[in-house]
């Protein structure tokens, strides 16, 4: 119980030092957007500028607060049985509209019944990481899509088409605010806590998620779920 309570500890520290590094420079960006409307320089683009770094900081905060609900607080969450086929279609779906000019292979059975979990955890967590392989992955670049199974498990596994990581990278990409420098990096305003998101939200309905690079160029997010999780 105190070694849990001393990594809970050390590892909210760490949290809040990284927040308070990553807010720097959305905060400076709206002091630059305030000076410049106070001055009435490009009031119209300005004022865009300070929508839009406030919901870069709303979105940060949020998801840092809900990151360290999922490490510390062994969330409970209300258990329910789902079609994953069904929540795939809709994840997949919105991300055709969002990335209009990405081409997708899909693979997935008529049907894939989970007893026992939570449809909110699970579509978050598939959609943050079928997010990131579509912004990686090159203009009109292949994402694949496939799910298989086993006895007691539905197998998901989301390719892109992008740089891939460096083999010593692969699991520090599931580390909160980590960013592999250069070789994944976008516009996107991206702040590296998505696939961290992701793998906690995983846990919290008894899944997983790990990180491969294809030998042929780009990443593959293998995402396993039991069929039903008997643990409350």
């Amino acid at each position: 119980m105190a070694a849990r309570i001393g990594n809970q500890i050390v590892s909210q520290r760490q949290l809040i030092a990284d927040l308070s590094h990553e807010l720097r420079t959305p905060l400076t960006r709206l002091d630059i957007a305030v000076d410049s409307v106070r001055k009435k320089n490009d009031i119209e683009r300005n004022i865009e500028r300070l929508e839009k770094e406030s919901g870069n900081i709303r979105r940060l905060v949020n998801d840092s607060l809900a990151l360290a609900w999922l490490e510390n607080e062994e969330p409970q969450l209300e258990r329910e049985d789902l079609d994953l086929v069904d929540l795939l279609d809709v994840i997949i779906d919105d991300a055709k509209f969002e990335f209009p000019h990405s081409l997708m292979q899909i693979d997935l059975p008529d049907t894939a019944p989970i007893k026992r979990s939570n449809h909110l955890a699970i579509g978050q967590a598939v959609e943050n990481i079928l997010r990131n392989a579509l912004r990686y992955s090159p203009t009109e670049g292949l994402v694949k899509v496939s799910l298989d199974e086993t006895k007691q498990l539905y197998q998901l596994v989301i390719s892109d088409s992008g740089p891939g990581v460096p083999d010593f990278f692969l699991e520090k990409i599931f580390q909160p605010f980590f960013r592999v420098d250069k070789s994944r990096k976008t516009n996107s305003n991206s702040f590296g806590l998505g696939l961290s998101l992701a793998r906690r939200q995983l846990h919290a309905v008894g899944g997983d998620v790990i990180a491969t690079n294809i030998k042929t160029g780009g990443l593959s997010m293998i995402i396993t779920l039991p069929k039903n999780k008997i643990k409350p």
